[in-house]
């Protein structure tokens, strides 16, 4: 059956726009002004000008806009600051024996896949995960493939009865790519489909096609096995933002991007407004000039103004000015409150603890919901690996670290825990080392540790008391703390 693979799913076409604006700036400038008119429109003079012609004066009015704006890098300070609080601390990852060197297409360990998995969360809101086989490898271990947002391009999970939602049964990914020519060493782009299918057995099939237009039967398809077991279901996982289905949704940090593009625009505006109050119009009255005889100004040039004539600069009006600088700081200092942004705006020494810890919630209520279906989404993917080659699924379990505030452990806090502990608190002595533990103050375990203290205690370190201290050392000895009844406590 001829099919065109490259056909988009509804859902792929609504969100291309948001997907496209969240990735251009995350990106940053650079690529945000090649993107031209998208983001920045030409001003009515512009247009009047002959925008459209490279070589009229609008367009090269637009082109000295263009490069006077500024964008605002709000967006990828967001996501790098989210990132680096949701891995101040490694995520725990248990797996069976036979999948401990599994890792991603790129060689990455699994730490660091779950760190790119939450990068894309937070640009797109969406990432794909597809368990593949090497094929070159007699007994091969899976590895496991990301998908970004816009290469996930059409899909089907079916319904039972219009109602029930099944497996997910059909799936396309754009995998287009530059190849090198082993001839002359350039470069060329390869137009590539991979087709996901469980045929009418229930069977997962797949092929990659070169082309678009393709002839596909579902008979031709390859089936991926390992020691002969195929799977039941697509070996791909679909993660969002805050869950694992295949419906779209709009980016979590989608708002910050608009309000970035609008902070361009201003700016684009506000800067242009300020080139035209430093670019004042001579304006000569009465003067006797030829048509094509060029006026100039400045040192060492001259006008001549007949008698009764005038000459003048006019300029453009600054009212305006600080109303525009007024709205551009308003929406920058909005455009860091939305952002990850750095939890240390006001001092942990005059912050009380409930003030903190409600100020971390509220700033990273959204990032539980990215590390938790973030992890989620890599330990389904490493569930279909375990059962794919015959390992226990229950085995594979990824729990993310979602302590995002201040993890430093302070000498008065570790006093203040063992204080509450000495007047009854019920808490262990084997709890308090699991939180030295879990902050990076021990990397021993609680028995390695009272082991150490106990030989601490019986060699030189061990803790003196008023009997083993030097008669200097004891209160009331020694200079400066004479004894009672010395002539030097008498007052004389």
């Amino acid at each position: 059956m001829a099919v065109n693979l490259s056909e988009k799913h509804p859902q792929y076409v609504v969100q291309t726009e948001n997907w496209t604006l969240m990735r251009d700036a995350y990106k940053g400038e650079r690529q945000v002004k090649s993107r031209k008119t998208l983001y920045l429109p030409a001003t009515s003079g512009q247009i009047a000008d002959g925008m459209e012609n490279p070589n009229m004066p609008g367009w090269k009015s637009y082109e000295a806009y263009l490069k006077r704006a500024r964008f605002p890098n709000f967006v990828r300070e967001a996501v790098q600051t989210a990132i680096g609080m949701m891995h101040s601390q490694p995520p725990k990852i248990s797996l069976p024996s036979e999948m401990e060197n599994i890792r991603s297409a790129k060689g990455e360990t699994l730490p660091q896949l779950l760190r790119r998995i939450n990068e894309e969360q937070l640009i797109t809101g969406r990432v794909g995960l597809l368990a593949d086989l090497p094929t070159k490898t007699a007994d091969p271990l899976p590895y496991i493939a990301t998908y970004a947002a816009e290469r996930i391009i059409n899909w089907d999970d079916g319904t039972v009865e219009g109602a029930v939602p099944q497996l997910l049964n059909f799936l396309v990914l754009e995998e287009s790519e530059y190849e090198r020519n082993k001839l002359n060493f350039g470069w060329t782009m390869e137009e590539k489909y991979r087709l996901l299918i469980l045929d009418s057995s229930g069977t997962y099939r797949f092929d990659v096609f070169n082309a678009k237009d393709q002839d596909v039967n579902e008979e031709l398809l390859r089936t991926a096995s390992i020691r002969g077991r195929s799977l039941s279901k697509l070996p791909f996982v679909i993660i969002n933002s805050c869950d694992l289905v295949s419906e779209t949704d709009e980016p979590p940090l989608m708002d910050l991007g608009n309000l970035c593009m609008t902070i361009y625009r201003g700016e684009a505006d506000y800067r242009q407004n300020l080139f035209m109050q430093g670019q004042d119009t001579l304006v000569i009255i009465g003067g006797s000039q030829d048509e094509d005889e060029a006026v100039r100004t400045g040192a060492g040039s001259r006008i001549d103004v007949p008698m009764g004539g005038d000459a003048k600069y006019i300029g453009v009006e600054s009212d305006g000015l600080a109303e525009q600088r007024e709205a551009l700081k308003d929406d920058r200092s909005r455009a860091g409150s939305m952002g990850a942004q750095s939890l240390d705006t006001v001092s942990r020494e005059r912050e009380s603890g409930t003030s903190l810890n409600i100020r971390i919630a509220a700033r990273t209520a959204d990032l539980n919901q990215i590390a938790l279906s973030g992890a989620a989404g890599l330990e389904a993917i490493l569930k279909i690996c375990a059962e794919w080659i015959g390992a226990n699924p229950e085995e594979v379990k990824v729990e993310p670290n979602l302590e995002f505030g201040d993890r430093q452990l302070t000498g008065q806090s570790m006093v203040e825990m063992q204080t509450a502990r000495n007047l009854g608190y019920p808490i262990s002595a084997k709890s308090l080392h699991q939180v030295a533990f879990d902050r990076g103050l021990t990397k021993l375990s609680f028995e390695e540790e009272a082991k150490l203290a106990e030989e601490e205690e019986k060699g030189p370190f061990k803790k003196a008391d008023k009997g083993d201290r030097a008669p200097e050392q004891v209160p009331g000895n020694g200079p400066g703390n004479p004894k009672p009844g010395d002539p030097a406590n008498n007052g004389d």
